[in-house]
């Protein structure tokens, strides 16, 4: 019974310093397209380098929709969509037990970001011409300004001014 009691105890604490050092168990994974490695986790970051489709990378960070990675000496940032975690060959992703539990391990305390668009493939954005029937029938829902009013009365809505944003993000003056 003690041998038992030891050898449970030896198995939870082997499992529990997997799960507590997932600094080890980098993920890893491939660029989906042709990608650009951004100095920051922005649009209008600087371009540090173009990854062509496929390229083995190793992910460091999660950040929004951002990931940060390594490739040889350059060190980025990604958009979440253009990579995939594993390896670009399926028979070569790592199935194994070990590999499971160490994938669940990530920290819960950094929020789960997930991205996507339902509904539309890149052919039918390319193909999508305008449909006058579709305006007609949009433009029919709108309220003339005397319907907004009693609409924003029944509300009880207070119309507030807000000042335009310029380019740079600040707000303009308001004019008197």
């Amino acid at each position: 019974m003690i041998d038992r009691m030891r050898r449970l105890c030896w198995l939870v604490a082997s499992v529990a310093a997997v799960l507590a050092a997932p600094a080890w168990a980098q993920e890893t994974g491939f660029t989906l397209r042709a990608t650009d490695v951004k100095a920051k986790p922005f649009l209008d970051a600087e371009l540090l380098a173009k990854l062509p489709e496929k390229t083995p990378v190793t992910v460091l960070v999660r950040q929004g929709g951002w990931m940060q990675i390594k490739v040889g000496e350059t060190q980025g940032w990604v958009r979440m969509l253009s990579l995939r975690l594993g390896n670009p060959d399926p028979k070569q992703n790592d199935t194994s037990l070990l590999a499971a539990i160490t994938r669940s391990s990530r920290p819960s305390a950094n929020p789960t970001v997930t991205t996507g668009v339902r509904g539309f493939s890149e052919e039918d954005l390319k193909a999508a011409k305008p449909s006058p029937e579709e305006v007609a029938k949009m433009e029919s829902f709108a309220v003339p300004p005397a319907g907004a009013a009693q609409f924003a009365v029944a509300g009880k809505l207070v119309a507030q001014r807000v000042a335009f944003v310029k380019a740079d993000g600040k707000p303009e003056k308001e004019k008197k």
